[in-house]
């Protein structure tokens, strides 16, 4: 949904790559090398470009080649803009600065605040309200108090999300295909489009067979009783794709404790790692989840995301048990009760 805002306003003359914190530095060491083809044809080939990176966390991974390929575009006379919401924290300190040194421009919201949210208030406009709500509802917006108006929303935008998740990992190409439509037509109807309902009726079964597996197979270890956190350890397989993050959150909703999904990765020399609350606690995952001091790892106080090597997993685990004991109850997030206010006349 941040893309395709973007995309709005370039209309007829974008492109979009789709990136993860861990691939985005060699997304902008292919666009380097396209970029000096293109200049070789057109010296001024890169003189109206702007490159917007949006809604992908920065790490520690890729900070340094980030920054140094945002200079390079700089000096050619190319703004980079990056527009986020994640912690972008490494060891409990901001990135950020070294990307504000290389000249990118950088505009970021509150953590709970969607991506698309920040992109529809810098450059949005009233045609692109409704990708900024379909980016805030997906998100969770913890400040978003417009879904009464959304509720018919709600199931095409279930569909596209299973369809996405699906395409990210099979078919990269629906990506960009689903992207260019919604650019070109912002009121796209996801339940009436064919290939989204093929790709969410393949999401859906992929997960649900998914889950039911790591219910039966996985290896529990619970690391902390109060507050209670559990690894739950599923390494008989490699195909989660993008479906890792939703098991976890239903797990965490199942068990009433703070799950930390451990699969392997795809490479096998890592381990991917998704860490979700249950709803009504309220242990910083964010500051869990940088105990590993990976460098692959990103995410929010209620979600959080780690790439880690095998033999650090251990000391990891040793880590979080022993930080446990530091924290103070309560865990259980009290709802605000709203009390009414008495009229002159009681």
């Amino acid at each position: 949904m941040s893309a395709t805002i973007v995309a709005r306003r370039y209309l007829g003359n974008f492109q979009i790559k789709f990136v993860t914190a861990r691939s985005l530095p060699e997304a902008l060491r292919r666009f380097k090398r396209t970029l000096k083809k293109r200049q070789a044809k057109d010296p001024n080939y890169a003189n109206e470009l702007d490159i917007f990176v949006v809604d992908v966390g920065i790490n520690k991974a890729s900070i340094e080649e980030f920054a140094e390929s945002a200079t390079y575009f700089r000096k050619l006379g190319i703004r980079v803009l990056y527009f986020d919401s994640h912690s972008n924290k490494y060891n409990g300190a901001t990135l950020l600065p070294k990307l504000e040194k290389a000249g990118v421009k950088t505009y970021l919201g509150e953590i709970g605040t969607a991506a698309a949210s920040v992109i529809q208030k810098f450059m949005g406009t009233k045609e692109t309200v409704r990708l900024r709500k379909l980016g805030a509802l997906s998100d969770r917006e913890s400040t978003f108090n417009e879904m009464r108006d959304m509720i018919p929303e709600k199931e095409g935008l279930r569909m596209l999300q299973a369809s996405v998740a699906w395409g990210a990992w099979k078919e990269r190409s629906f990506l960009h295909r689903i992207s260019w439509e919604l650019a070109h037509d912002v009121n796209l109807d996801f339940t009436k489009h064919q290939e989204i309902i093929e790709y969410s009726e393949l999401a859906n079964k992929h997960r649900d067979r998914l889950f039911r597996h790591v219910l039966k197979n996985s290896e529990i270890l619970e690391i902390s009783s109060n507050p209670r956190i559990l690894a739950v350890f599923c390494l008989d397989r490699n195909d989660f794709g993008k479906a890792r993050g939703t098991i976890a959150g239903h797990l965490a909703g199942e068990w009433s404790a703070v799950i930390l999904l451990i699969t392997h990765n795809e490479t096998k020399q890592f381990y991917s790692i998704s860490i979700r609350n249950h709803y009504r606690l309220k242990v910083d995952l964010e500051r869990l989840g940088q105990l590993a001091l990976a460098k692959s790892a990103g995410g929010s106080k209620d979600a959080y995301r780690i790439t880690l090597k095998r033999d650090k997993l251990i000391p990891f685990l040793t880590s979080i048990q022993q930080w446990a004991y530091s924290l103070k109850p309560p865990w259980v997030r009290k709802d605000k009760v709203v009390k009414k206010k008495k009229s002159s006349n009681q």
